[in-house]
């Protein structure tokens, strides 16, 4: 159902998950325990896709929805960095400079101002880098320092795209991106962090695209039909009903509106809230607040259900309703779960519990 390789995460120079490995069977109910700090819920947003790994892959049901390089492991010097923006520079005013004699030829003898010259400069800046790129992989600097451009996200070759966006964001801001990159310790700059591209050594062999890998408008539908959330706070739209809030994922999907308002209908029943359909979030308790929760994750059918402190703010009776609903719908629909909790009944009531210290699981 889910399986996730060496993933790492850091912010700044905290490093919160340090190489975790994990896989979860489908309809199985696995709890993450540990101390506050220790990476849990950071795990658990990486492994729903509302985060991403700086380092690591994952699948879902056999598909790979995130694979990332680490970026420590390949990095560029600095003074190959800058060799690159000087020797593309001077190539590039040797191409202006070809295209002004040609302007200026008696077959076309235009006047340029200062602010045609400028914007053609900006244009031969953005066609140097963009075609060579597209095209090769490199720019003719690259060649001399023997680098290349690579994907952070798989280590393949990066489509035009990629390389668009690489290029654009060479000459916006000012066109200087690189150049203030040079002189940063980083071994990227900017324009390589919007793109997604790190400038790498020649010995870095590029590996095979991963078509399947999704991204953007496709990883949010995935996430949407796929992964069900339930967190310690319910997150219900409070100027929507009960029934509407567990409509609103279904109706994102896309799927026939009379035919989600039947199946939340019947969740709702199921989660035993069939006289609290039109009643709005304010008009509930933290209880039936938190059964409405669930049945929003299960409207779409997803695969598996992540859950973070789905108990922490629920008095001990709640909490424990809800506990025994957790392993009724695995009876039931063969649902799987991923918990992080403090709540040791809980933890107790699944099939496994890993436990989690310093970022890793013991």
């Amino acid at each position: 159902m889910l399986q996730a390789f060496n993933i790492h995460k850091k912010y700044d120079q905290l490093e919160i998950l340090k190489g975790v490995d994990i896989s979860i069977k489908p309809g199985e109910i696995v709890s993450i325990v540990g101390p506050s700090g220790s990476g849990k819920s950071t795990l658990l947003h990486i492994l729903g896709t509302l985060d991403e790994a700086d380092m690591g892959t994952i699948d879902i049901r056999g598909i790979r929805i995130s694979s990332k390089l680490n970026p420590a492991l390949i990095p560029v010097e600095w003074w190959r960095r800058g060799i690159n923006f000087f020797a593309d520079l001077i190539i590039t005013c040797c191409i202006l400079y070809g295209i002004l004699i040609l302007f200026n030829s008696p077959f076309l003898d235009l006047p340029l101002h200062f602010a045609a010259l400028f914007y053609l400069g900006l244009l031969t800046w953005f066609c140097y880098y963009f075609l060579l790129e597209a095209l090769t992989g490199r720019t003719i600097a690259k060649l001399l320092t023997r680098t290349k451009i690579i994907s952070k996200r798989d280590g393949s070759r990066p489509g035009w795209k990629l390389v668009l966006y690489r290029s654009l964001a060479r000459i916006f801001p000012a066109g200087m991106a690189e150049g203030i990159s040079f002189f940063s310790s980083r071994p990227c700059g900017w324009h390589d962090d919007i793109s997604d591209t790190l400038v790498v050594k020649n010995n870095v062999v590029y590996k095979e695209r991963d078509k399947k890998l999704l991204s953007g408008k496709k990883l949010a539908a995935f996430r949407n039909s796929h992964i069900g959330f339930v967190f310690q706070f319910h997150h219900l739209l409070p100027e929507f009903t009960a029934l509407e809030n567990v409509c609103i994922p279904g109706w994102i999907a896309g799927r026939e509106k009379k035919e989600v308002i039947i199946e939340a209908t019947k969740l709702l029943v199921l989660m035993g809230l069939a006289d609290r359909l039109e009643n709005k979030p304010q008009e509930l308790s933290g209880g039936e607040q938190q059964r409405v929760a669930v049945a929003r994750a299960l409207i779409n059918n997803p695969s598996i259900i992540m859950a973070d402190e789905p108990t922490g703010n629920l008095d001990s009776a709640n909490a424990l309703e809800l506990h025994h609903l957790f392993m009724d719908l695995r009876e039931r629909f063969q649902q799987t779960f991923l918990i992080v909790t403090h709540n040791e009944e809980l933890a107790k009531m699944s099939d496994r519990i890993l436990q989690m210290k310093d970022g890793k699981i013991l």
